[in-house]
Protein backbone atom coordinates (compact mmCIF):
# COMPACT_ATOMS: atom_id res chain seq x y z
CA UNK A 1 0.00 0.00 0.00
CA UNK A 2 1.35 3.51 -1.31
CA UNK A 3 1.02 6.07 1.80
CA UNK A 4 0.52 9.71 1.06
CA UNK A 5 4.31 10.51 2.07
CA UNK A 6 5.82 8.08 -0.13
CA UNK A 7 3.38 9.66 -3.07
CA UNK A 8 4.75 13.34 -2.37
CA UNK A 9 8.19 11.92 -2.61
CA UNK A 10 8.08 10.65 -5.96
CA UNK A 11 5.60 13.75 -7.11
CA UNK A 12 8.53 16.07 -5.18
CA UNK A 13 11.27 13.89 -7.57
CA UNK A 14 9.60 14.86 -10.79
CA UNK A 15 9.11 18.84 -9.96
CA UNK A 16 12.68 19.64 -11.23
CA UNK A 17 13.24 16.47 -13.41
CA UNK A 18 12.47 17.75 -17.55
CA UNK A 19 13.87 21.34 -16.66
CA UNK A 20 15.62 22.96 -19.22
CA UNK A 21 19.10 24.49 -18.63
CA UNK A 22 19.08 27.15 -21.33
CA UNK A 23 21.20 30.13 -19.26
CA UNK A 24 23.75 29.96 -16.46
CA UNK A 25 21.34 32.52 -15.26
CA UNK A 26 18.94 30.00 -14.23
CA UNK A 27 19.05 29.98 -10.14
CA UNK A 28 19.51 26.34 -10.16
CA UNK A 29 21.96 26.16 -12.95
CA UNK A 30 25.16 25.26 -10.47
CA UNK A 31 23.18 22.79 -8.80
CA UNK A 32 21.56 21.08 -11.75
CA UNK A 33 24.18 21.35 -14.30
CA UNK A 34 26.87 18.11 -14.61
CA UNK A 35 30.16 18.84 -16.40
CA UNK A 36 30.24 15.63 -18.19
CA UNK A 37 33.98 14.55 -18.09
CA UNK A 38 35.01 18.23 -17.17
CA UNK A 39 34.23 19.15 -21.21
CA UNK A 40 32.98 22.49 -20.60
CA UNK A 41 35.68 23.79 -17.85
CA UNK A 42 38.45 22.65 -20.26
CA UNK A 43 36.92 24.13 -23.08
CA UNK A 44 36.29 27.59 -21.00
CA UNK A 45 40.05 27.56 -20.33
CA UNK A 46 41.08 26.66 -23.63
CA UNK A 47 38.61 29.59 -25.06
CA UNK A 48 39.92 32.63 -22.16
CA UNK A 49 43.49 31.84 -22.49
CA UNK A 50 43.86 30.82 -26.00
CA UNK A 51 41.42 33.03 -27.42
CA UNK A 52 39.92 30.06 -28.83
CA UNK A 53 36.46 29.16 -30.88
CA UNK A 54 35.53 25.94 -31.04
CA UNK A 55 32.19 24.25 -32.16
CA UNK A 56 30.64 21.62 -30.99
CA UNK A 57 27.92 19.40 -32.82
CA UNK A 58 25.78 15.69 -31.54
CA UNK A 59 22.53 14.80 -32.10
CA UNK A 60 19.70 16.93 -30.86
CA UNK A 61 19.01 16.57 -27.84
CA UNK A 62 21.66 15.78 -26.46
CA UNK A 63 22.95 18.52 -24.83
CA UNK A 64 24.47 20.88 -26.76
CA UNK A 65 22.72 24.42 -25.65
CA UNK A 66 23.48 23.73 -21.70
CA UNK A 67 27.70 22.70 -22.55
CA UNK A 68 27.67 25.81 -24.16
CA UNK A 69 26.35 27.51 -20.68
CA UNK A 70 28.18 25.58 -18.48
CA UNK A 71 31.60 27.36 -20.69
CA UNK A 72 30.03 30.88 -19.76
CA UNK A 73 29.57 29.81 -16.52
CA UNK A 74 33.19 28.26 -15.66
CA UNK A 75 34.58 31.24 -17.49
CA UNK A 76 33.01 33.45 -15.16
CA UNK A 77 33.42 31.78 -11.57
CA UNK A 78 37.52 30.89 -12.95
CA UNK A 79 38.80 33.86 -14.45
CA UNK A 80 38.25 36.80 -11.91
CA UNK A 81 41.30 38.89 -13.21
CA UNK A 82 39.21 39.43 -16.52
CA UNK A 83 36.56 41.48 -17.36
CA UNK A 84 34.64 38.40 -19.31
CA UNK A 85 31.14 39.72 -20.84
CA UNK A 86 29.14 36.13 -21.77
CA UNK A 87 27.15 36.95 -24.83
CA UNK A 88 24.74 33.86 -25.39
CA UNK A 89 23.91 34.85 -29.31
CA UNK A 90 20.55 32.86 -29.70
CA UNK A 91 19.82 33.06 -33.25
CA UNK A 92 15.90 33.80 -34.34
CA UNK A 93 14.02 32.91 -37.09
CA UNK A 94 17.16 30.75 -39.51
CA UNK A 95 14.89 28.05 -40.23
CA UNK A 96 12.99 30.89 -42.41
CA UNK A 97 16.17 32.40 -43.86
CA UNK A 98 16.49 32.10 -47.42
CA UNK A 99 19.53 33.40 -48.15
CA UNK A 100 22.99 34.44 -46.72
CA UNK A 101 21.88 38.39 -46.52
CA UNK A 102 18.67 37.01 -44.14
CA UNK A 103 20.29 34.73 -42.18
CA UNK A 104 23.65 37.56 -41.77
CA UNK A 105 20.39 40.28 -40.69
CA UNK A 106 19.15 37.65 -37.78
CA UNK A 107 22.56 36.82 -36.75
CA UNK A 108 23.78 40.07 -36.38
CA UNK A 109 20.30 41.26 -34.69
CA UNK A 110 20.79 38.60 -32.28
CA UNK A 111 24.62 39.31 -31.37
CA UNK A 112 22.96 43.01 -30.33
CA UNK A 113 20.07 41.58 -28.02
CA UNK A 114 23.05 38.90 -26.79
CA UNK A 115 24.37 41.87 -25.57
CA UNK A 116 21.64 43.59 -24.39
CA UNK A 117 20.54 40.71 -22.21
CA UNK A 118 23.78 41.20 -20.30
CA UNK A 119 22.95 45.14 -19.86
CA UNK A 120 19.69 43.93 -18.59
CA UNK A 121 21.23 41.72 -15.71
CA UNK A 122 21.28 43.99 -13.11
CA UNK A 123 17.50 44.71 -13.10
CA UNK A 124 17.14 40.60 -12.62
CA UNK A 125 20.01 40.06 -10.25
CA UNK A 126 17.77 41.27 -6.68
CA UNK A 127 14.90 38.91 -7.97
CA UNK A 128 17.35 35.95 -8.52
CA UNK A 129 18.48 36.66 -5.08
CA UNK A 130 14.85 37.06 -3.46
CA UNK A 131 14.15 33.42 -5.72
CA UNK A 132 16.56 31.66 -3.20
CA UNK A 133 15.52 32.61 0.11
CA UNK A 134 12.31 30.91 -1.29
CA UNK A 135 14.13 27.60 -0.86
CA UNK A 136 15.14 24.84 2.29
CA UNK A 137 18.05 26.45 3.91
CA UNK A 138 20.55 24.06 2.10
CA UNK A 139 19.30 24.46 -0.91
CA UNK A 140 18.98 28.30 -0.55
CA UNK A 141 22.72 28.08 1.03
CA UNK A 142 23.89 26.48 -2.32
CA UNK A 143 22.35 28.94 -4.51
CA UNK A 144 23.83 31.81 -2.68
CA UNK A 145 27.41 30.67 -3.03
CA UNK A 146 27.35 30.15 -6.60
CA UNK A 147 25.85 33.26 -6.89
CA UNK A 148 28.52 34.98 -5.21
CA UNK A 149 30.87 33.45 -7.70
CA UNK A 150 29.16 34.85 -10.62
CA UNK A 151 27.22 37.82 -9.72
CA UNK A 152 30.48 40.52 -8.98
CA UNK A 153 31.82 39.75 -12.68
CA UNK A 154 28.78 39.89 -14.41
CA UNK A 155 27.36 42.74 -12.74
CA UNK A 156 30.13 44.26 -13.91
CA UNK A 157 29.44 43.08 -17.24
CA UNK A 158 26.10 44.76 -17.06
CA UNK A 159 27.39 48.43 -16.16
CA UNK A 160 29.48 48.17 -19.50
CA UNK A 161 26.95 47.07 -21.38
CA UNK A 162 24.29 48.78 -20.54
CA UNK A 163 26.56 52.04 -20.79
CA UNK A 164 27.67 51.06 -24.32
CA UNK A 165 24.37 50.80 -25.59
CA UNK A 166 22.70 53.99 -24.58
CA UNK A 167 26.15 55.63 -26.20
CA UNK A 168 25.36 53.30 -29.47
CA UNK A 169 21.63 54.40 -29.10
CA UNK A 170 23.01 58.22 -28.78
CA UNK A 171 25.79 57.64 -32.02
CA UNK A 172 22.91 56.90 -34.09
CA UNK A 173 20.22 59.51 -32.96
CA UNK A 174 17.54 56.61 -31.86
CA UNK A 175 15.16 57.12 -29.22
CA UNK A 176 16.13 53.72 -27.59
CA UNK A 177 17.92 50.35 -28.61
CA UNK A 178 14.26 48.31 -29.96
CA UNK A 179 14.71 51.23 -32.43
CA UNK A 180 17.67 50.10 -33.91
CA UNK A 181 16.93 46.30 -33.65
CA UNK A 182 12.91 47.00 -35.43
CA UNK A 183 14.80 49.09 -38.02
CA UNK A 184 15.05 48.14 -41.58
CA UNK A 185 17.41 51.24 -43.37
CA UNK A 186 20.08 50.52 -40.38
CA UNK A 187 22.85 48.32 -41.28
CA UNK A 188 22.49 45.84 -38.65
CA UNK A 189 26.15 44.39 -39.30
CA UNK A 190 27.69 48.09 -38.84
CA UNK A 191 26.00 48.37 -35.73
CA UNK A 192 27.14 44.90 -34.32
CA UNK A 193 30.51 45.85 -34.97
CA UNK A 194 30.72 49.47 -33.61
CA UNK A 195 29.06 47.89 -30.29
CA UNK A 196 31.42 45.14 -29.66
CA UNK A 197 34.76 47.19 -30.39
CA UNK A 198 33.36 49.98 -28.08
CA UNK A 199 33.22 47.10 -25.62
CA UNK A 200 36.64 46.01 -26.50
CA UNK A 201 37.84 49.20 -26.22
CA UNK A 202 36.35 49.16 -22.41
CA UNK A 203 38.57 46.34 -21.88
CA UNK A 204 35.96 44.07 -22.05
CA UNK A 205 36.91 39.72 -23.19
CA UNK A 206 33.77 39.40 -24.66
CA UNK A 207 32.91 35.14 -24.64
CA UNK A 208 30.55 34.43 -27.32
CA UNK A 209 28.13 31.18 -27.13
CA UNK A 210 26.33 30.65 -30.59
CA UNK A 211 22.87 28.47 -30.62
CA UNK A 212 20.69 28.06 -33.28
CA UNK A 213 22.51 28.02 -36.47
CA UNK A 214 22.09 24.54 -36.32
CA UNK A 215 18.16 25.21 -37.16
CA UNK A 216 19.47 26.08 -40.86
CA UNK A 217 17.89 24.43 -43.19
CA UNK A 218 20.52 24.39 -46.07
CA UNK A 219 24.10 23.28 -45.74
CA UNK A 220 25.10 25.39 -48.03
CA UNK A 221 23.59 28.30 -46.61
CA UNK A 222 25.23 27.67 -43.82
CA UNK A 223 28.76 27.31 -45.09
CA UNK A 224 28.07 30.54 -47.82
CA UNK A 225 27.20 32.42 -44.07
CA UNK A 226 30.20 31.18 -42.85
CA UNK A 227 32.90 32.14 -45.92
CA UNK A 228 31.38 35.27 -46.16
CA UNK A 229 31.61 36.42 -41.93
CA UNK A 230 35.03 35.05 -41.38
CA UNK A 231 36.30 38.38 -40.69
CA UNK A 232 33.68 38.88 -37.54
CA UNK A 233 34.46 35.40 -36.38
CA UNK A 234 38.49 35.77 -36.35
CA UNK A 235 39.93 37.13 -33.10
CA UNK A 236 36.42 36.20 -31.36
CA UNK A 237 36.47 33.86 -28.48
CA UNK A 238 33.81 31.21 -28.18
CA UNK A 239 31.98 28.62 -28.51
CA UNK A 240 29.46 27.65 -31.13
CA UNK A 241 26.77 24.78 -31.92
CA UNK A 242 26.78 23.10 -34.91
CA UNK A 243 23.97 21.03 -36.59
CA UNK A 244 23.68 17.43 -35.54
CA UNK A 245 24.66 16.22 -39.06
CA UNK A 246 28.06 17.35 -38.90
CA UNK A 247 30.21 14.18 -39.33
CA UNK A 248 32.78 12.20 -40.66
CA UNK A 249 31.24 12.90 -44.62
CA UNK A 250 29.13 16.04 -44.39
CA UNK A 251 29.36 18.12 -47.86
CA UNK A 252 33.19 19.32 -47.69
CA UNK A 253 31.77 22.88 -48.13
CA UNK A 254 30.42 23.43 -44.79
CA UNK A 255 32.97 21.26 -43.25
CA UNK A 256 35.84 23.66 -44.62
CA UNK A 257 34.02 27.11 -43.86
CA UNK A 258 34.01 26.15 -40.02
CA UNK A 259 37.50 24.56 -39.74
CA UNK A 260 38.58 28.26 -41.06
CA UNK A 261 37.08 29.65 -38.37
CA UNK A 262 37.28 27.54 -35.63
CA UNK A 263 38.10 23.94 -34.02
CA UNK A 264 35.64 20.98 -34.37
CA UNK A 265 34.21 18.05 -31.85
CA UNK A 266 31.77 16.24 -31.18
CA UNK A 267 29.60 17.14 -27.92
CA UNK A 268 29.58 12.97 -26.15
CA UNK A 269 26.69 13.38 -24.12
CA UNK A 270 25.92 11.20 -21.43
CA UNK A 271 27.24 7.37 -22.18
CA UNK A 272 28.27 6.73 -18.29
CA UNK A 273 26.36 5.54 -15.77
CA UNK A 274 28.02 7.98 -13.15
CA UNK A 275 27.06 10.90 -15.28
CA UNK A 276 23.52 10.15 -15.35
CA UNK A 277 23.19 9.11 -11.55
CA UNK A 278 24.41 12.86 -11.08
CA UNK A 279 22.17 14.25 -13.15
CA UNK A 280 18.73 12.39 -12.26
CA UNK A 281 19.67 12.67 -8.96
CA UNK A 282 20.74 16.46 -8.24
CA UNK A 283 17.31 17.06 -10.09
CA UNK A 284 15.23 14.48 -8.11
CA UNK A 285 17.27 15.63 -4.75
CA UNK A 286 16.29 19.21 -5.38
CA UNK A 287 12.41 18.39 -5.43
CA UNK A 288 12.80 16.13 -2.63
CA UNK A 289 14.54 18.76 -0.19
CA UNK A 290 11.59 20.84 -0.24
CA UNK A 291 9.34 18.36 1.42
CA UNK A 292 12.24 16.57 4.00
CA UNK A 293 13.37 18.25 7.30
CA UNK A 294 17.38 17.63 6.63
CA UNK A 295 19.67 17.56 3.90
CA UNK A 296 20.86 13.80 4.90
CA UNK A 297 17.10 12.55 4.88
CA UNK A 298 16.61 14.32 1.07
CA UNK A 299 19.63 12.21 0.15
CA UNK A 300 18.62 9.11 1.17
CA UNK A 301 15.23 9.65 -0.10
CA UNK A 302 16.60 10.25 -3.28
CA UNK A 303 19.15 7.11 -3.42
CA UNK A 304 15.78 4.99 -2.18
CA UNK A 305 13.36 6.08 -4.59
CA UNK A 306 15.85 5.44 -7.69
CA UNK A 307 18.34 2.43 -7.26
CA UNK A 308 21.32 2.37 -9.65
CA UNK A 309 19.69 -0.58 -11.23
CA UNK A 310 16.73 1.82 -12.66
CA UNK A 311 19.26 4.55 -13.54
CA UNK A 312 21.03 1.81 -15.49
CA UNK A 313 17.77 0.99 -17.60
CA UNK A 314 16.73 4.79 -17.76
CA UNK A 315 20.66 4.85 -19.66
CA UNK A 316 19.86 1.46 -21.75
CA UNK A 317 16.86 3.53 -23.87
CA UNK A 318 18.02 7.41 -23.95
CA UNK A 319 22.16 7.52 -23.97
CA UNK A 320 23.62 9.78 -25.12
CA UNK A 321 20.24 11.72 -25.34
CA UNK A 322 19.88 13.95 -22.43
CA UNK A 323 16.43 15.12 -22.95
CA UNK A 324 15.27 11.97 -23.32
CA UNK A 325 17.03 10.36 -20.26
CA UNK A 326 15.11 13.00 -18.39
CA UNK A 327 11.58 12.48 -20.32
CA UNK A 328 12.11 8.67 -19.78
CA UNK A 329 12.94 9.38 -15.91
CA UNK A 330 9.61 11.54 -15.65
CA UNK A 331 7.74 8.98 -16.97
CA UNK A 332 8.80 5.87 -15.29
CA UNK A 333 8.44 8.18 -11.70
CA UNK A 334 4.70 8.55 -13.12
CA UNK A 335 4.43 4.60 -13.60
CA UNK A 336 5.98 4.05 -10.08
CA UNK A 337 3.19 6.10 -8.63
CA UNK A 338 0.31 4.60 -11.19
CA UNK A 339 1.08 1.28 -9.93
CA UNK A 340 1.57 1.95 -6.31
CA UNK A 341 5.34 1.27 -5.84
CA UNK A 342 7.53 3.08 -3.37
CA UNK A 343 10.20 3.20 -5.83
CA UNK A 344 11.21 3.34 -9.05
CA UNK A 345 11.65 0.11 -10.65
CA UNK A 346 13.73 -0.88 -14.14
CA UNK A 347 9.92 -2.39 -15.45
CA UNK A 348 8.64 1.34 -14.66
CA UNK A 349 11.30 2.84 -17.32
CA UNK A 350 9.83 0.60 -20.36
CA UNK A 351 6.80 1.31 -21.69
CA UNK A 352 4.08 -1.10 -22.09
CA UNK A 353 2.77 -1.04 -25.38
CA UNK A 354 6.91 -1.21 -26.88
CA UNK A 355 9.60 -3.10 -26.37
CA UNK A 356 13.54 -1.73 -26.29
CA UNK A 357 14.10 -3.20 -29.89
CA UNK A 358 17.66 -3.94 -30.73
CA UNK A 359 18.13 -2.74 -35.23
CA UNK A 360 18.72 -5.51 -37.13
CA UNK A 361 22.37 -5.46 -38.79
CA UNK A 362 20.98 -3.62 -41.68
CA UNK A 363 19.14 -1.02 -39.93
CA UNK A 364 22.47 -0.49 -37.68
CA UNK A 365 24.11 -0.20 -40.72
CA UNK A 366 21.73 2.34 -42.18
CA UNK A 367 21.45 5.01 -38.75
CA UNK A 368 25.12 4.85 -38.81
CA UNK A 369 25.30 6.12 -42.47
CA UNK A 370 22.79 8.72 -41.10
CA UNK A 371 25.03 9.95 -38.15
CA UNK A 372 27.07 11.77 -40.71
CA UNK A 373 24.63 13.45 -42.02
CA UNK A 374 20.70 13.89 -43.95
CA UNK A 375 20.79 11.11 -46.64
CA UNK A 376 18.78 9.93 -49.93
CA UNK A 377 17.55 6.64 -50.01
CA UNK A 378 19.62 6.33 -52.71
CA UNK A 379 22.94 7.66 -51.61
CA UNK A 380 22.57 4.81 -48.36
CA UNK A 381 22.03 2.16 -51.24
CA UNK A 382 25.01 3.04 -52.80
CA UNK A 383 27.31 3.50 -49.61
CA UNK A 384 26.39 0.07 -48.26
CA UNK A 385 26.28 -1.48 -51.95
CA UNK A 386 22.45 -2.81 -51.00
CA UNK A 387 19.49 -2.89 -53.64
CA UNK A 388 17.47 0.46 -53.35
CA UNK A 389 14.51 -1.37 -52.57
CA UNK A 390 15.19 -3.01 -49.68
CA UNK A 391 17.13 0.47 -47.96
CA UNK A 392 13.57 1.42 -48.72
CA UNK A 393 11.86 -1.08 -46.60
CA UNK A 394 14.18 -0.48 -43.75
CA UNK A 395 14.10 2.95 -44.24
CA UNK A 396 10.20 2.85 -43.57
CA UNK A 397 10.10 0.02 -40.27
CA UNK A 398 12.50 2.39 -38.90
CA UNK A 399 10.76 5.46 -39.31
CA UNK A 400 7.83 3.90 -37.86
CA UNK A 401 10.24 2.97 -35.21
CA UNK A 402 10.41 6.77 -34.54
CA UNK A 403 14.51 6.06 -35.71
CA UNK A 404 14.28 8.49 -38.15
CA UNK A 405 12.72 11.08 -39.84
CA UNK A 406 12.08 12.12 -43.35
CA UNK A 407 11.75 15.62 -45.27
CA UNK A 408 10.34 15.79 -48.46
CA UNK A 409 8.66 13.35 -50.85
CA UNK A 410 9.62 11.36 -53.23
CA UNK A 411 12.82 11.39 -55.16
CA UNK A 412 14.31 14.62 -53.16
CA UNK A 413 13.10 13.10 -49.69
CA UNK A 414 15.89 12.45 -46.97
CA UNK A 415 16.51 11.14 -43.85
CA UNK A 416 17.94 12.26 -40.90
CA UNK A 417 18.58 10.57 -37.89
CA UNK A 418 16.75 11.40 -34.61
CA UNK A 419 17.30 10.85 -31.15
CA UNK A 420 15.52 7.32 -30.36
CA UNK A 421 17.56 6.66 -33.67
CA UNK A 422 21.28 7.67 -31.79
CA UNK A 423 19.83 5.60 -28.72
CA UNK A 424 19.09 2.30 -31.03
CA UNK A 425 22.45 2.27 -32.29
CA UNK A 426 24.13 2.61 -28.49
CA UNK A 427 21.55 -0.35 -28.08
CA UNK A 428 22.78 -2.25 -30.82
CA UNK A 429 26.98 -1.56 -30.04
CA UNK A 430 26.53 -2.43 -26.55
CA UNK A 431 24.95 -5.98 -27.17
CA UNK A 432 27.34 -6.60 -29.85
CA UNK A 433 31.01 -5.49 -28.48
Amino acid sequence: MLIMSEVRNLLAAQQFMTRELISYEDEFFSLLYHDIEDFALKRSQRIVEQNRRISIYGVRGVGKTTAMQGVLWHALSKFEDLKIMPVTITVRGVKSSANVKELEDAFYRSVISGILSVAEFKKKESWLRAEAKKYVPWIGRKITEAFSLIFPPLTLASDIAEKSIKWLVERFRQTDIQSILTSTTIDIKHVADILTYRLEEEGVSLLFAIDELDKVSSDTLLSDFFDGNQSWFQGKKGILALTYTFGESIKETIASSVRRISTVEMYPGITRQEDAEKIIYSRAYLGISQIQKSEAEASEKTQEILPPETINAILNVSAPNTYLMLERTYEAIEKAIETRSKRVLPDHVYREEETVEIPTELEYKILKELTKGRLTPKEIAERLERPSSSIVRSLRKIMHKNWVTRVGIGKRAYYSLTPHGDSAIRRYERQHH
